[in-house]
């Protein structure tokens, strides 16, 4: 049986997520060692489908919240998620972590500034993106790791030293994991 994929037809860059979520997106083995690494205590999950990283994260005692732009991602969340449209205007939530696992390529790059002004709500970001030419849905904003390094750090980020080391521990977890080959951790000194 094939996971069934969240879709709305009237606004094309909504959904894509998959009912119940995405085993290539979870990564706990990274989360858990980057919240201990980087004392986390606050996440931003940013286009959480469902909700399943943000229930994760509360479990391990963390204050955890998600914004999510499919209203139907609201209403079968997991854990409760917010609302939130970022074509209309960033989401403004200071905490330590901000995860936002494949959902850039997804937004247009007329929308980069809501999307850039969301993301830096965390000291740390920890993301994955969609490369040139990388099928999928609603894919327009596929773009090679530097356009998203260049864009985070032109805010006073740096990319971590250890991003190659991060990439190996998503890769260590069961099944195929986005951040083992696009993930990228973002720092702020």
């Amino acid at each position: 049986m094939h996971p069934i994929a969240v879709t709305n037809s009237q606004r094309p860059d909504l959904g894509g997520n998959f009912r119940g979520g995405d085993n290539a997106c979870f990564t706990p083995r990274l989360w858990k060692y980057l919240v201990e690494r980087f004392g986390i205590s606050s996440v931003l999950d940013v286009g959480c489908g469902e909700g399943q990283a943000v229930k994760f994260f509360r479990a391990l005692g963390l204050v955890a919240h998600g914004i999510e732009g499919l209203i139907d991602n609201v209403s079968n969340a997991v854990t409760p998620i917010s609302l939130h449209d970022i074509t209309r205007q960033p989401f403004i939530m200071p905490v330590d972590l901000v995860v936002c696992t494949e959902v850039v390529e997804h937004i247009e790059e007329s929308f980069l500034e809501n999307l850039i002004n969301t993301l830096i709500n965390g000291r740390v970001i920890c993301m994955t993106h969609a490369v040139p030419n990388q099928e999928g849905h609603h894919h327009v904003n596929c773009q090679p790791s530097s356009y998203w390094i260049e864009h985070i750090c032109s805010r006073g980020y740096n990319l971590s030293q250890d991003n190659e080391l991060f990439k190996a521990l998503s890769a260590q977890e069961v099944g195929h994991k986005y951040f083992a080959t696009t993930g990228l951790v973002f720092y702020k000194l």
